[in-house]
């Protein structure tokens, strides 16, 4: 018969060599992404709405152009998707029977295939702004609400976030008169302006690898979140 001494050091051998495996990878990614993303980068951020059915994850309420400075955050550009398409793009037949004749950065994610949806929305924001973008990231209100919870409070317009960001966007709207762009411009900033002031960068960064698990954070490329955390995880550790 195995020993109790045997089986738990099996365990704490069996532990150890999980930690170490841990361990290795995220240096792994760490390195891979320091390669891939030192210097400066553009993240084209895409709020979305799910609310507004369609097949694809929901209407983009509101994008942002983040700029990663050797992985730190730079400026953040707002972008507000009313009006703007690319004359190159031609919405399909199911789009088109909604009376919409171009296809706006709104609707760009209107189809199942996240990929082809998040390139139209790169395409129209440099179409419309000039700038490049090496990322895409789209969040949820799933996923804001989230952050919101980690670095709050949170003032957006001088009002503090208490309920649920779809809730208090639409209440800033209608009691504050504020428009969509402007309501969700002041949420972004004070999401901001929270975790600089609260210090928990390291501590957003872990609530959006979680929601980004959950499916409420969508990343394109796929295969670039794991290193771009690591690298920015590490790198704002630091600063």
């Amino acid at each position: 018969m195995v020993s109790k001494k045997k089986i738990v050091l099996a365990i704490i051998l069996i532990l150890l060599i999980a930690i170490v495996a841990a361990g290795f990878s995220f240096f792994m990614n760490y390195q891979q992404g320091k390669s891939e993303f030192q210097g400066k980068h553009n993240v084209l951020l895409l709020c979305t709405d799910p609310t507004e059915q369609r097949a694809g994850v929901g209407a983009v309420d509101m994008a942002f152009i983040i700029e990663l400075n050797d992985g730190q955050l730079g400026e953040v550009t707002p972008v507000y998707p009313g009006g703007l398409y690319d004359p190159s793009l031609t919405p399909p037949a199911d789009l088109r029977s909604e009376g919409v004749s171009q296809w706006y950065l709104h609707d760009s994610l209107w189809t199942e295939n996240l990929e082809e949806g998040t390139q139209r929305a790169q395409q129209i924001v440099k179409y419309n702004t000039g700038e490049d973008s090496d990322i895409v990231v789209v969040v949820t209100p799933d996923a804001i609400d989230a952050m919101i919870n980690t670095v709050g409070p949170v003032y957006s317009n001088g009002q503090e976030v208490t309920t649920d960001s779809l809730e208090f966007l639409r209440n800033d709207q209608d009691e504050n008169g504020a428009t969509r762009g402007d309501a969700i411009e002041g949420l972004a900033d004070g999401i901001i302006n929270a975790t600089k002031s609260s210090g928990k960068k390291v501590d957003l960064l872990s609530t959006v690898t979680d929601q980004y698990s959950k499916g409420n954070i969508r990343v394109v490329p796929q295969n670039v979140f794991e290193k771009l955390i690591a690298y920015a995880g590490i790198t704002n550790m630091l600063s």
